[in-house]
């Protein structure tokens, strides 16, 4: 409260002294040009109030903007990736394939899409917060797999869309391999496409390699 009113005093304080020089001029000074004298030093002083409020605003401001910007950035986050596995979701993927497979004609490089669907025994017998726990999980453990460069998408409980970028058929189908020894305790079907071999559209590689899913057993790799 006291800080509120600070600014106030400080204004009735310095126009009370502006006042006082005013009419100790009164003896030297005419009406006119006093009167000049008092309308300027209050000006002044009311400037100088006005600056020292919106000085004393200004962090208050700017903290709210911070938290703005934040919750935005947070918003965007969200929206880009699932909340409870951490991976892409499938509408950004889209979007980057997009861009990578431009990227890729320019440069002549090569592109492949995975979709591999881990099957969960007993699965309806699996609460809400279960399966989505181990579905986190195993996202997280595919993440280990691939390079920091790919992209990686969740489509469906246990289902996921990876986009390695600058790779061949021979190196998406070794890919392949470590992602099924990785999750060797699921039953696990995985399809390939790959640009340009695959003459389809970028958004059309999660469908293309879905189409393609095989069943994979787990090998060792040396």
């Amino acid at each position: 409260m006291a800080r509120r009113i600070a600014p106030f005093l400080y204004l009735a304080v310095n126009l009370a002294l502006a006042g006082s020089i005013v009419w100790l001029a009164e003896g030297r000074l005419a009406v006119g040009p006093a009167a000049a004298l008092a309308a300027g030093i209050a000006c002044l002083e009311i400037g100088l109030w006005y600056v020292i409020i919106s000085t004393r605003e200004a962090p208050k401001d700017n903290n709210r903007l911070v938290k703005i910007m934040e919750r935005s950035a947070q918003a965007r986050r969200f929206s880009i990736r699932d909340e409870s596995t951490g991976l892409l979701n499938r509408w950004y993927l889209e979007r980057r394939l997009d861009e990578e497979s431009a990227r890729c004609k320019r440069y002549g490089y090569s592109m492949a899409v995975i979709v591999l669907k881990a099957a969960v025994p007993q699965l309806s017998a699996m609460s809400i917060d279960n399966w989505q726990d181990t579905s986190a999980a195993a996202a997280q453990r595919c993440l280990t797999v691939v390079r920091n460069v790919d992209l990686s998408a969740l489509l469906g409980p246990f289902e996921f869309a990876i986009c390695l970028v600058h790779c061949d058929r021979s190196g998406a189908m070794h890919v392949v391999e470590r992602l099924v020894k990785e999750l060797h305790e699921y039953s696990c079907a995985a399809g390939v496409a790959v640009l340009p071999d695959d003459e389809v559209a970028p958004d059309a590689m999660i469908e293309l390699a879905r189409v393609r899913s095989q069943n994979h057993a787990a090998k060792k790799i040396a």
